[in-house]
């Protein structure tokens, strides 16, 4: 009996011992995995998800009051004059956003203080995207950055060979970019090995500055790209699965900056100097045209697209048709990419502030002129409005 009595108790202390191993590794393993949670609020990247649909379930209230603003111009001069492309990206309480003066930064979403700073060789127009513990940018360089959250410092890099002006994105431990030259890769997220990439060869003619932030529905990744043409990509190895010329040989700018927007069946492509094109996404044949598009990357609601044109008019389309509904004019300006939140269509304006409009009329709204042009787009986020603007203030203005 005594025989058994020791061997009951050391199963008990062995049983004991595994429990407390079960639960300080499980314990530690959910430390390490979600020490930085997703929100639903969230908006990780350029538009908001891998769609680039640029569409947010939040309430929006109009505001009436900026929460705070942060300067990045402090220690320069006087007479520096920024032009900003990249839009802030929002995780919880933090905000990522990258600019013209070689700095990325890591804010707290509450009151705009800086939490870390991260220095490139050259100025950043990429939009930046959070996944998990980390968060990638490009430069102007050409270099892909992934940094630890926490506190800034470099997980890896990768030399892309031309300028990096897009927004990457992160699906499935892949992180997906273009660069300037017609380079997409795909890289994988924790280690920065290159697992594809694709070249496209033969881009001439005039460009505007900008580059297509590749968007993925989850079975295929699409880019534009500055000859005019869209394409679909395998996301797994990077063969073509279809390609589509969107520019007529007459466009002086060809470009595809817009990221194509995949929703259902369809695909929604704006190049600068034509269209806006509602493709099959299966084979990239034509749904409809309508004639005026632009740089900027169209939101996608329920029934329509709302597209901002390079001619100085932000458009209502019916999604099926492409009939127009209404059409809003700009005054000497042009809008950024555009976000729809609860009724709202929000925009940044090339000559001075930000603006909303009723997604149903297209009558404004609400408009804040901080000074200065607001160019590529904005950030909607926990009842928060962010964006940069080329004043070189980073603004906070609370909508709820």
């Amino acid at each position: 009996m005594m025989g058994i009595s020791r061997l009951q108790t050391a199963n008990c202390k062995l049983q004991t011992a595994n429990l407390r191993w079960f639960i300080v590794f499980h314990f530690s393993f959910f430390i390490f995995h979600f020490a930085f949670p997703a929100y639903a609020s969230d908006w990780p990247t350029f538009q908001g998800g891998p769609l680039r649909k640029g569409v947010s379930d939040e309430q929006f209230r109009i505001p009436d009051r900026v929460g705070w603003r942060v300067d990045i111009r402090e220690a320069l001069s006087p007479s520096y004059k920024p032009v900003e492309f990249s839009v802030p990206v929002v995780s919880g309480d933090e905000i990522y956003v990258g600019t013209s003066i070689k700095i990325f930064f890591r804010l707290s979403a509450m009151d705009g203080s800086i939490l870390w700073s991260f220095k490139t060789p050259e100025g950043i127009e990429s939009t930046a995207t959070i996944s998990e513990d980390s968060v990638y940018f490009g430069d102007n360089s050409g270099t892909l950055y992934a940094l630890h959250r926490k506190d800034g410092s470099l997980i890896w890099k990768h030399e892309s060979g031309g300028e990096i002006l897009s927004s990457p994105l992160v699906v499935k431990g892949i992180v997906y970019l273009s660069n300037a030259v017609g380079d997409v890769f795909a890289l994988d997220a924790y280690t920065g090995k290159k697992l594809w990439q694709y070249k496209r060869s033969g881009q001439k003619g005039y460009s505007i500055r900008g580059s297509s932030s590749p968007s993925h529905d989850g079975s295929n990744l699409y880019i534009g790209f500055s000859d005019g043409f869209v394409v679909a990509l395998n996301p797994f190895d990077g063969t073509l699965l279809w390609e589509k010329r969107l520019a007529e040989a007459r466009s002086q700018f060809k470009d595809i900056d817009a990221s194509p927007v995949p929703d259902g069946d369809s695909l929604y492509v704006s190049f600068y100097d034509g269209s806006l094109y509602s493709l099959k996404a299966v084979d990239g044949s034509i749904n409809w045209k309508f004639d005026d598009g632009g740089v900027g990357t169209p939101a996608i609601g329920k029934d329509a697209v709302f597209l901002p044109s390079s001619r100085g008019s932000v458009y209502s389309l019916d999604k099926i048709t492409g009939k127009q509904n209404w059409a809003h004019k700009l005054d000497k300006a042009i809008a950024s990419s555009i976000i729809a939140a609860d009724g709202y269509l929000l925009f940044g304006l090339s000559d001075n502030g930000v603006k909303a409009i009723d997604a149903e009329k297209g009558e404004e709204k609400w408009r804040y002129a901080p000074g200065s042009g607001v160019y590529n787009g904005l950030a909607y986020s926990n009842g928060n409005l962010y964006f940069m603007s080329n004043g070189g203030f980073i603004y906070s203005i609370p909508c709820k």
